[in-house]
């Protein structure tokens, strides 16, 4: 059987966003010197943007992604966050979010069209392109940058954190 849109993108998104909250907790209980605000402003390199903003951009990617291939609704969230709860919160609401689409929202939209607005223009998608180009691995992009901020910074966090979250491996 094949791979659904909703297995490509909303099943990992949420694994993510679930494996992404047991990293932040880690990260937030860290007996670091550093003060939770420099931690969550703390960035890889001097170009890229801090840890709050990569969580905002997990986010706003897997709900985006909801809304331009299941059509749900847009949900407007303000990139106001400056604290581990507040991110928490962001990743709890983003789940509520993803756990309304239903497999069949995705069905039968492998081509749909899908716009992308951004700051430089428009591009058109296919949705299944715009999934396997752009959603999915700017998704994991931010998820890793978000994890590898924290391990920079001497939170422990390793490579089953990232995979599995505080689940069990099975």
């Amino acid at each position: 059987m094949p791979v659904t849109l909703y297995q490509m993108s909303i099943v990992p998104f949420i694994r993510g966003l679930e494996n992404l909250s047991h990293i932040l907790k880690k990260g937030s209980n860290a007996k670091s010197t550093i003060p939770p605000s420099q931690l969550l402003s703390a960035r890889l390199h001097p170009d890229m943007k801090g840890l709050a903003y990569q969580v905002q951009r997990v986010s706003d990617t897997a709900k985006g992604a909801a809304v331009r291939v299941a059509g749900l609704d847009p949900v407007a969230m303000a990139d106001t966050e400056t604290t581990f709860e507040e991110l928490q919160e962001r990743i709890t609401q983003t789940l509520k979010i993803l756990k309304r689409v239903k497999e069949e929202d995705m069905e039968g939209q492998e081509d749909q069209e899908v716009v992308m607005k951004t700051m430089s223009g428009e591009r058109k998608f296919t949705a299944t392109d715009y999934l396997l180009e752009y959603a999915v691995p700017n998704f994991y992009f931010h998820v890793v940058a978000a994890y590898a901020i924290l391990r920079k910074e001497g939170v422990d966090v390793g490579k089953m954190d990232y995979l599995i979250g505080g689940r069990e491996l099975l």
